[in-house]
């Protein structure tokens, strides 16, 4: 007869294999914690930023949910499944901008959103997750040396889209989606005499390219340079983002206290400029928790797609982690006035369900390319 293990034992197995069911669930603890972090912060954030809009805050958490079914859903996928289907989807992507400028959605202010009636949603986010996505499944295809060929179809692809975004008219998500498709580009060792020459060439352009820029574009950077050129017009949200950032001092005002945000001095408090309503509400350490928890994420990514097995994972973890980084820094940089307006979510946190859900879907990805990694 077996002698029984000691309770010891028993409670270390126990909790051993507990801590491997959690492992087993969320694949990646800290990154899925740090997402829930930022959503939940974001939610609370979103109530005041709105003035207290309940219905507001109900559609977010309802988009919310949705991304986080679809994150989890992505992550129990392994990447042979949907590896070489991501190359195709390119095609849904271009397909979906051709649609939006041939028919657009009545009652918007620009041709760049499709309304299917139970859900409105902008091609243009939907392609900034694809287009990486779809780069980094071509340029890995077959393990094989890259050509000539291979450079000039994927960024013919990444400049069609570009071009179309643009044409809605939205330079700045047009300028965001040409940058996302160039980072697995760039990072697939793309070669730095062409990118140069490229480079030489936009500088040589340049006149023509502002010439042809629409008036409202050519205003925003100019307020950039000089935003008391028009404190009332142009100038008017870089300077109330400023001063709302401003006087949030160390610790804040206070959550629902903050007077630029409440009084509506900061417009689009909710969205583009909800980094100026967290700056005042909470100050710099509220920005600075902000910042560590967007850092243990990125650690998180990063790490992943360093410690990745094929090259497809690393290509394409690595890019959602810079152009998640990227979107960060344009948002932040544009309400501190830095950057242009561009229109530039903060992201995980501003309103906006597309946003939410592309973010949420794209860290599924990542998830799905952690599987393959060992403890």
């Amino acid at each position: 007869m077996s002698e029984k293990a000691p309770l010891g034992y028993q409670l270390n197995t126990t909790l051993g294999k507990s801590k491997l069911t959690l492992i087993k669930l969320f694949i990646d603890p800290i990154l899925v914690l740090s997402i829930l972090a930022l959503l939940v912060f974001g939610l609370f954030v979103l109530y005041s930023a709105s003035g207290q809009s309940t219905s507001m805050l109900q559609k977010q958490a309802l988009y919310v949910v949705f991304g986080l079914v679809m994150m989890f859903f992505i992550s129990r996928l392994d990447q042979t499944v949907y590896k070489s289907f991501l190359m195709h989807l390119f095609w849904i992507g271009l397909i979906l901008l051709l649609w939006v400028l041939i028919f657009p959605a009545e009652g918007y202010k620009a041709d760049r959103w499709i309304d299917l009636g139970f859900i409105n949603f902008q091609p243009s986010e939907v392609l900034r997750l694809l287009l990486p996505l779809a780069a980094a499944s071509y340029l890995t295809r077959g393990h094989r040396k890259l050509a000539l060929k291979d450079w000039l179809i994927t960024l013919s692809a990444i400049f069609l889209c570009s071009f179309l975004i643009y044409k809605q008219p939205d330079l700045g998500t047009a300028l965001i989606v040409l940058a996302s498709g160039c980072i697995p580009v760039l990072l697939a060792g793309f070669p730095l005499i062409i990118l140069l020459v490229f480079l030489i060439l936009i500088g040589a352009t340049s006149p023509f390219i502002w010439a042809n820029l629409s008036p409202y574009m050519q205003q925003r950077v100019i307020t950039l340079f000089n935003p008391e050129s028009d404190l009332l017009g142009a100038g008017w949200n870089i300077s109330q983002s400023k001063t709302a950032i401003g006087s949030g001092g160390i610790s804040g005002k206070g959550y629902l206290n903050g007077t630029q945000s409440q009084l509506d001095f900061v417009p689009e408090g909710h969205s583009d400029f909800i980094f100026s309503v967290i700056g005042e509400e909470f100050g710099f350490l509220g920005i600075f928790l902000l910042f560590l928890i967007y850092s243990l994420l990125l650690f998180r990514v990063f790490s992943i797609a360093f410690n990745s097995s094929t090259e497809f994972s690393r290509l394409a973890a690595t890019s959602i982690g810079f152009i998640f980084l990227l979107y960060i820094l344009i948002n932040v940089s544009m309400t501190v006035g830095t950057l242009p307006v561009v229109g530039v979510p903060l992201p995980l946190i501003s309103q906006g369900g597309t946003a939410i859900v592309i973010h949420l879907v794209a860290f599924g990805f990542v998830l799905s390319m952690k599987k393959r990694q060992t403890w």
